[in-house]
């Protein structure tokens, strides 16, 4: 579609939406007066409210889920000459974080009907030099983690959740983040919790946990650091950290997402469950597949669609936005070039998302699903 046609949104029902609740204008007006708004007790308590909330045992807040991905890697001490196995079938972000550790990310097929990525075309691709996997909660569907922890235990190596899409999705009966090595959560705009933006890193070894509060500002673990009269830094830095550290503006619109979070998480639940309810067994529109032992956010709902850009026409016309999320990450020429991954060849030509948010009102989403039931009928 031509940009001018973007232009115009006016009038379109949105793919994407930002959910703060109206008590964050005070929130942060509170943390504005208090004379302290870098990394304190505000940060301090989001941490603790995700941690409670979601059943995780340590976790380290961000200043992005990028960070977070970055801070991961180099806690695993992924470096040049390493490759880690990862998905082709995500946001940039995922990869480029392994590139800046100046390792290589070596691309395993997804399936194509969950769009995770595949866990025997993950064994497939390991090599001496792999030092970690990296799988992505597409669409907030859990991976199959399960057959990955398996592979990861096998071959001595760590497993790294990407689960900027996962904040709320349970595998097995346990929320993401709660099990596992490193799992790193988004809180940017369109999330369910958004602190504007920001990341938090969730992990059950405490060995981890050490290293990636130093690693999120500049090596030093600020809870610890000892200070004297005239010299604010500890006497041995002996790591080289970065300056991802969430503060306290930022971790209070995350608070208050918190606490508020079971109202978008209801929301977007009722709507995509109406989508898999009313749109299953269509002719040109397929749908992901969920497995019955996890429960996904819905924070994004991608399906396959015969004839894509036909479709997206015919929703722009019905002032209905749609939108390709990602694009397999190989096409792109930093990562080295095309690989053969026959299922992210298909998704990439036939994914598309169509709006899910908690802003959508049921005439909203009756305007849509009518919508695709009249484009199936072509």
């Amino acid at each position: 579609m031509e940009k001018k046609d973007y232009e115009l949104l006016g009038g379109m029902i949105r793919l994407w939406s930002t959910y703060i609740p109206e008590a964050a204008g005070d929130a942060v007006k509170e943390t504005l007066r208090s004379n302290w708004i870098n990394t304190g007790n505000q940060e301090k308590l989001f941490r603790e409210k995700v941690s409670r909330k979601f059943n995780i045992a340590y976790c380290v807040a961000c200043n992005s889920g990028t960070s977070a991905l970055r801070a991961s890697y180099a806690a695993l001490g992924i470096g040049p000459g390493d490759e880690v196995i990862s998905t082709p079938y995500t946001f940039i972000a995922t990869n480029t974080a392994i590139l800046e550790q100046g390792a290589k990310p070596v691309f395993a097929d997804i399936q194509y009907d969950t769009l995770n990525i595949d866990p025997k075309s993950v064994e497939s691709k390991l090599t001496k030099n792999t030092k970690a996997i990296v799988c992505v909660h597409y669409g907030g569907l859990p991976c199959d983690m399960e057959e990955l922890w398996a592979i990861g235990k096998k071959y001595h190596l760590p497993v790294v959740e990407d689960s900027a899409h996962a904040l709320g999705s349970k595998y097995k009966g346990n929320y993401i983040g709660s099990r596992g090595d490193i799992i790193t959560f988004s809180f940017q705009v369109i999330k369910i919790v958004t602190s504007g933006d920001g990341g938090i890193i969730a992990t059950s070894n405490k060995e981890y946990y050490k290293k990636l509060k130093k690693l999120i500002w500049f090596g030093i673990d600020r809870e610890e650091k000892k200070t004297n009269l005239l010299d604010p830094l500890p006497e041995l830095i002996d790591v080289l950290g970065f300056k991802y550290n969430m503060n306290d503006i930022n971790a209070t619109l995350g608070i208050v997402g918190i606490d508020h979070f079971d109202i978008p998480f209801k929301r977007r639940k009722d709507i995509g469950e109406r989508y898999r309810r009313e749109l299953a067994g269509l002719r040109k529109i397929q749908l992901t597949k969920y497995a019955p032992d996890r429960s996904p956010n819905y924070q994004i709902f991608p399906i396959h669609v015969e004839g894509r850009l036909d479709f997206a026409k015919f929703m722009h016309e019905r002032s209905i936005m749609v939108n390709v999320n990602n694009r397999r990450n190989d096409r792109y020429a930093i990562f080295g070039g095309m690989c053969e991954l026959p299922n992210t060849a298909r998704a990439d030509e036939d994914v598309i998302l169509i709006p899910l948010h908690a802003d959508l009102n049921n005439e909203d989403v009756d305007k849509i699903i009518d919508a695709v039931q009249a484009y199936d009928k072509l």
